[in-house]
């Protein structure tokens, strides 16, 4: 009998990576780039904001980091040149990586679930690719990882149903054999579920729990259980 549960994938802040302060890091290197540059005073909660304001795209899309950091420049006043739009945006990358560590049960939860023949996803809604991809390769994680959907590659971004169903055509599973763990109960949660794939919330980050998915956990650990109970049943 073919397996219930072929495919299955990962959000990543607050699911497989946890915040150790990232907005504070991106807050204070963006003020310290545009003063050293441009001698430009902002205070670090000033800096952050802006970057929050720039380049915001309407409903489920997403905008790059290096799009973002341009229009950041310029909502300063300062002509977006190339050469200081790449330096900027290389310390965009630089504190999302510092600001997020791989949670502890991480790695052996995708090795667990990796050695049973399931394939291993991420889906991300996140300003670049190469933020996931360095994270998860210096975290060792890589080497499991079959598919990597990152929003800002896709355009579209959670909870957009679309980001989903191509998640799904790249692994090559139909999204009923596939499972999404993540911790937000929309973009996650209700996300996944609008395009047919099975839900697990984490919710040891979590905002609030989903009264949708088809599962609770409270840590990422427990997602093996889960997976091991869908594989077995009939």
């Amino acid at each position: 009998m073919k397996s219930t549960v072929e495919a299955v994938f990962f959000d990543m802040g607050g699911t497989l990576v946890y915040d150790t302060g990232f907005q504070e890091l991106l807050g204070k290197r963006l003020a310290s780039f545009v003063e050293k540059h441009y001698q430009i005073l902002l205070s670090d909660k000033e800096a952050l904001e802006l970057w929050k304001e720039a380049a915001i795209l309407p409903g489920d899309l997403e905008a790059w980091d290096l799009v973002r950091a341009m229009f950041f420049l310029r909502r300063l006043g300062v002509t977006p040149k190339p050469e200081a739009v790449e330096k900027l945006y290389s310390e965009v990358l630089e504190s999302y990586v510092e600001g997020f560590r791989l949670d502890p049960e991480a790695l052996h939860v995708i090795d667990a679930l990796s050695s049973k023949g399931i394939k291993i996803g991420i889906i991300s809604n996140v300003g670049s690719y190469e933020i996931l991809s360095r994270r998860l390769r210096e975290a060792g994680v890589m080497k499991y990882i079959d598919v990597i959907v990152a929003s800002q590659a896709f355009a579209f971004k959670k909870p957009s149903p679309q980001i989903f169903f191509w998640a799904s055509y790249l692994i090559g599973a139909e999204p009923s054999k596939c499972v999404h763990v993540g911790d937000d109960p929309i973009a996650d949660i209700e996300g996944a579920k609008s395009a047919g794939f099975r839900t697990i919330q984490v919710l040891k980050y979590a905002r609030g729990d989903s009264k949708s998915a088809d599962a609770l956990v409270q840590t990422i650990g427990d997602v093996i259980h889960v997976i091991e109970r869908w594989l077995n049943s009939p």
